[in-house]
């Protein structure tokens, strides 16, 4: 094993986890299935989060006992480069295994072991593991060349929408399936004219073939043509085919399309148990006591281990019930996790004081001239969020980017059998917690319940779903009207938090509370940033909470909203059929955020509910609701 770069820990779960395809400066690798995870020398111990746990084993089974963070170990004082912290990490291998030469572009495969064939696999200096790469030894155009030229991955692979990826079949492309002469040692070469254009590389042979991308760019438009073949049903991050194939038509793409993995993540953000403390006693130690098997394990435990002797002021018989309730817990069906959070938040007195990751207290007022919209703000001084990855899609992205089994085709993360655990990963910070006035989001939804434009966003959801054959009613994943209306005024105080708080707009993320089934009526907007580091972050967010600095967020947002660069463009935009996208007045110039900051992959957003765009309908949007914008004549 050969350490080839480095990756954080979110990045992991985010844009470069299990089956992902992740740019090195000299190769491309995907990261390979659990399987091939080892544990055994990572300094890491199992996250406890048991709501997130239990969801988690609502879609891939019981059997996921934990979750886990990726291996690491710190490199001892005094270490070589090459000892033992470098043989542990997440494992990859490199793909596509198809190169060019970057001197006289020869297109050929690399070997398995990279010690052979016509391109090596070297990394003469072990200090700088960024620096390991594939050379082309015998390259005619650099036989007296000290420094050999690299060899690149060729830029284009195959992709199913069941999540299978494959290796461009370019000898058969360029022959249209056809061999070569009879006497002919075909060669190819790719041919880049850097025009960034993909349609315009070509694919030469030696026995004078030739043929363009264009054709292979377009197949997906009309697979009948045939053009490339129907997916094998290959998982190159675990190294196997699909024992029945798939069949399904590929798609050709060039490495680093944003569409060739989407996660599928589980968050939940801690809450302590404010019912029992003993309960939250366990889960605190859980990673210790998930080991105990009987009642006398768990007086040893608590007499032995020093962070278990908190337990001792419980009665050890309840204690050790709770841990068989736990053992014996039988997960049922995925549990909305926001409604806990949703009610902690509302109401933080209720919390214990001290509590290392979680601390919340109410703001004394809210800004002036804006009670019409807010109830209360709650500054929340220290979080804990957990996530983590259930699986990953290709080519369409899952509808809500969380626990939904039913909705995608998640692609496997172990070769045979189901995962026993998950990677994880665990961010500490502080937010701003919105609790927004219900009568007035409840007048707002008088009239979007008939307005013809909330009509044909919700018949483009459905739709949207129809033509990804994704399973169940529309209805039943329709977030609702007031879900929309949160959902932007969110990322219009993101884009504003941003440029005041000290954070990029991609490291602020936010949580909507705005379910109104099953006699809920949450109305809350949660922004938060966190980092990996254990002390959090450092307060730039939670000072925007006080009256005078939040207010002028607010009238920023609102003002802003009022107007696009691209506009009219933009705010004439209404989804149609044939557009099959999920939003009303939005673009990346007004309200589109980073995959990390946004819930639903800019979905659902429509700067048309918050402010007038125009006098088609003159009471839908919010801020006629609030009767106007607070200190505006």
């Amino acid at each position: 094993m050969i350490r080839v770069g480095t990756e954080r820990p979110n990045a992991l779960l985010f844009t470069g986890g299990v089956g992902a395809l992740i740019d090195l400066p000299n190769m491309s690798v995907i990261v390979r299935g659990l399987d091939a995870w080892d544990h055994e020398k990572s300094q890491l111990t199992d996250l406890t989060e048991p709501r997130l746990l239990r969801n988690v084993r609502a879609v891939l089974g019981r059997q996921v006992a934990a979750l886990r963070p990726a291996p690491y170990l710190e490199r001892a004082p005094g270490e070589k480069p090459t000892g033992d912290h470098a043989r542990v990490g997440v494992p990859v291998t490199p793909f596509p295994r198809w190169m060019r030469c970057s001197r006289c572009s020869m297109l050929t495969a690399v070997q398995t072991d990279g010690m052979s064939g016509a391109f090596l696999f070297r990394n003469s200096n072990p200090y700088k593991p960024d620096e390991a790469r594939f050379v082309h030894e015998n390259c005619p155009q650099a036989r007296q060349a000290k420094v050999k030229p690299s060899a690149l991955p060729a830029r284009f692979v195959l992709a199913c929408k069941d999540g299978h990826l494959d290796e461009f079949p370019y000898v058969d492309y360029v022959h249209r399936r056809k061999p070569c002469p009879a006497g002919v040692d075909g060669k190819l070469q790719f041919h880049d004219p850097g025009l960034n254009a993909g349609s315009a590389i070509m694919i030469y042979c030696s026995c004078n073939a030739r043929r363009s991308m264009a054709d292979a760019l377009k197949h997906h438009r009309d697979p009948d043509r045939e053009i490339l073949p129907v997916c094998r049903g290959r998982n190159p991050h675990l190294g196997a085919f699909e024992a029945a194939g798939c069949g399904k038509t590929v798609r050709a793409m060039v490495l680093g399309a944003s569409n060739q993995w989407f996660s599928i993540v589980a968050r939940a953000l801690y809450i302590p148990d404010q019912s029992s403390a003993l309960n939250e006693a366990v889960t605190r130690h859980w990673p210790k006591l998930a080991s105990v098997e009987s009642r006398a394990d768990l007086d040893g435990a608590v007499k032995y281990a020093d962070e278990l002797k908190p337990l001792k002021d419980f009665d050890l018989d309840k204690v050790w019930a709770e841990i068989q309730r736990r053992h014996d817990d039988v997960p049922g069906e995925a549990e909305d996790l926001t409604e806990r959070e949703y009610h902690a938040l509302s109401d933080p007195t209720q919390a214990a004081k001290g509590d290392p990751d979680y601390e919340a207290r109410i703001v004394t007022a809210v800004p002036a001239g804006w009670q019409p919209l807010l109830r209360r703000v709650v500054a929340v001084t220290r979080l804990r969020e957990t996530k983590a990855l259930l699986g990953f899609t290709r080519i369409d992205a899952p509808e809500y980017g969380e626990v939904d089994p039913d909705s995608v085709q998640r692609a496997p993360l172990v070769r045979s059998g189901k995962p026993t655990w998950v990677p994880a990963a665990i961010t500490r910070g502080e937010g701003i917690f919105l609790h927004l006035n219900p009568d007035t989001l409840a007048g707002w939804e008088a009239v979007a319940e008939a307005s013809p434009h909330l009509d044909n966003l919700r018949r483009a959801h459905r739709q949207w779903r129809e033509n990804r054959a994704m399973n169940g009613p529309h209805h039943d994943y329709w977030p609702g009207d007031r879900y929309l209306l949160l959902h932007t005024l969110s990322h219009l105080l993101i884009r504003e938090i941003a440029l005041e708080c000290g954070y990029a707009s991609a490291s602020i993320t936010e949580r909507i509370y705005g379910a109104t089934r099953d006699g809920r009526a949450e109305a809350g907007i949660l922004l938060y940033t966190a980092a990996s580091d254990s002390e959090g972050t450092l307060g730039g967010l939670v000072r925007l909470a006080q009256p005078d600095e939040l207010g002028r967020i607010l009238h920023a947002a609102f003002s802003n909203a009022r107007r696009c660069s691209s506009d009219p463009l933009c705010g004439d935009h209404a989804p149609i059929d044939s557009e099959d996208t999920l939003h009303g007045a939005a673009c990346h110039a007004c309200l589109f955020a980073s995959e990390t900051s946004c819930q639903r992959g800019n979905r659902f957003l429509d700067r048309r509910l918050v402010v007038p765009i125009d006098a088609v309908e003159p009471k839908l949007d919010l801020l006629h609701h609030l009767g106007g914008l607070p200190g505006s004549a």
